[in-house]
């Protein structure tokens, strides 16, 4: 068996090998929203809400003043707050706003997840599931039919999250560009799962 060291060694030949053959690429897995209007319990201290209404210069975190680049038309923003204080966020995107016909397309009665981000002195204690799960509920209470989201193959703590808050893994989407060709070439399959008997 390999330790991680050796793991890691054999990782960097093979990234480069990949890009050498795919060109440019993306792999991405995707999620669509399983259970339906599931709230979280929320703990005291702790509240979540839409982010229209708040403005970006009371946002204490750089990093999620950052966030609020995604706003604007068809996007719809969520707050998780500890003591008054907004430690996460995320923001859906409807499909007048998302435009990446490539990784997903959404029909006029669903929207796409694009952005989730915890501050960095608050990972690791689980609100990310929380802020999905209520994000969720209320994006379906607003009449959205499907909700999606993509994020890259290998980021664990991202499946992770939505697995926790009811999503399921429906699709994995490979867009490249080999030896350098202008167009891109897409493939997307869906993941095996065995039928319950």
């Amino acid at each position: 068996m390999l330790d991680i060291s050796e793991t890691s060694a054999l990782r960097r030949p093979l990234k480069v090998l990949a890009v050498l053959l795919l060109g440019s690429y993306r792999f991405n897995r995707i999620y669509r929203l399983a259970a339906s209007d599931v709230e979280p319990e929320i703990p005291d201290g702790m509240s979540m809400a839409r982010l229209e209404n708040l403005p970006v210069a009371s946002v204490a975190s750089a990093e999620l003043r950052d966030r609020f680049c995604y706003g604007g038309n068809d996007a719809y923003g969520y707050g998780l707050f500890l003591d008054g204080c907004l430690v996460a966020v995320c923001w859906f995107w409807g499909p007048h706003r998302f435009q990446d016909s490539l990784l997903w397309r959404l029909a006029k009665d669903e929207a796409i997840l694009v952005d989730l981000l915890t501050a960095s002195q608050y990972r690791g204690r689980g609100l990310a599931p929380l802020l999905i799960q209520y994000a969720s509920a209320d994006m379906r209470r607003a009449g959205w039919n499907a909700l999606y989201t993509w994020m890259w193959h290998t980021h664990h703590a991202s499946y992770h999250a939505f697995e926790r808050a009811g999503w399921v893994h429906v699709a994995w989407v490979l867009e490249t560009r080999p030896f350098g060709v202008p167009w891109a070439i897409r493939a997307c399959w869906r993941p095996w799962r065995r039928r319950a008997l």
